[in-house]
């Protein structure tokens, strides 16, 4: 797969909520960070925080507006929406920056978003 192919196959797999699928598109030192928030390192530490995350989610409905590949960097635009279990809808916009390594693995994830409309959006009812 190209780098772009690859991070709209990651893409797909959050919108299935199938973390094994996600992961084994990612290096096992893969950096995942929400800008706003800290870090995560490694697919364990990777795994935990979005199964964590998933927990009160029934679906995922991520729609990419613009995805631009320059070598083994891949960046999009998108709003990633989320279906609570108890009815909720949250909605954020996302520019996401992926690096690949040589052999495909996502090596570095950095998502940028307002963290007010973060709260806002993942407020309880």
């Amino acid at each position: 797969m190209t780098p772009q192919q690859t991070v709209e196959a990651f893409i797909t797999h959050w919108n299935a909520c199938d973390v094994d699928a996600m992961l084994a598109l990612c290096a096992e030192d893969i950096v995942y960070h929400n800008i706003p928030m800290e870090p995560v390192v490694g697919t364990a530490q990777m795994r935990a925080m979005v199964e964590g995350f998933l927990g009160d989610i029934a679906s995922c409905d991520w729609q990419t507006h613009a995805i631009a590949a320059n070598g083994n960097t891949v960046l999009t635009e998108r709003t990633d929406i989320f279906h609570f279990k108890d009815g909720r809808r949250a909605a954020i916009r996302v520019m996401g920056t992926f690096d690949l390594d040589a052999d495909g693995r996502i090596t570095g994830w950095r998502d940028y978003f307002d963290m007010l409309e973060f709260q806002r959006e993942f407020a309880p009812a």
